[in-house]
């Protein structure tokens, strides 16, 4: 885990983008516990490394799905997933992040600040109600608003066109190593958060937090000055 005491390494930064899932709020077991439930509804009795399944939206989960198990190409996976997801959440809301509020926020409170994910967007929406941050976040994009999933930097790259900047600038939070493999690609600095996914290989993120707690309590100030 590395400390950010050369976070100025970053460089100039002018819009911070989070990742939702996994990197605000705790969800990711939710989209393990829908892929449990397909399977067990469809009868296959398989052992999955469900990480692959992370930081991707669900049209690619489907695709990978099917590509283990040819038989589920009957069924509209995707939407099952999705719907299935959405009701587990429902039930019981994912916990947030440590200290994910209070660091959305502190961004915020120095630039403009979104939301890029493979979630759809009442997902989003309803995040940000239960957060309070509707008025902290200058936008988000869910899945609907592009076309190509995490790994492919599509999404971070019509962030930074949103908000005119040069993606260098643009600081991603992300969990899943497809999310940061997209945030690198579209030539972003990111901070991984290791609080659900674990540690990923220091080549892919050189700076990584356990969670937001572990930032300094002026990091964003500091880091806008830089």
């Amino acid at each position: 885990m590395s400390d950010l005491i050369g976070f100025a390494d970053l460089g100039a930064i002018n819009a911070v983008l989070f990742d939702l899932d996994g990197t605000l709020m705790d969800s990711e077991s939710l989209t393990d516990c829908a892929i449990k439930h397909l399977l067990q509804e469809q009868q296959i009795d398989a052992e999955l490394d469900l990480v692959e399944f992370h930081g991707i939206n669900w049209q690619s989960v489907s695709e990978r799905l099917v590509q283990h198990f040819p038989a589920l190409a009957q069924l509209d996976v995707s939407n099952w997933l999705e719907e299935h997801c959405a009701q587990l959440i429902q039930r019981q809301a994912p916990a947030l992040i440590p200290g994910s509020v209070q660091a959305f926020l502190g961004a915020s409170a120095q630039m403009p600040v979104a939301i890029v994910t493979g979630s759809n967007a009442a997902t989003v929406e309803a995040y940000l109600e239960r957060a309070e941050l509707q008025n902290a976040c200058s936008f988000y994009i869910s899945n609907e608003q592009y076309r190509h999933s995490k790994p492919d930097p599509e999404c971070y790259r019509q962030a930074a066109e949103q908000l005119n900047l040069s993606p260098e600038t643009c600081l991603v939070f992300e969990d899943s190593i497809a999310g940061l493999h997209a945030a690198a690609a579209a030539g972003m600095p990111t901070i991984a958060i290791a609080h659900s996914a674990g540690v990923p290989p220091i080549s892919l993120a050189p700076y990584c937090i356990s969670d937001y707690t572990s930032l300094p309590d002026d990091f964003f100030h500091r880091l806008h000055q830089t």
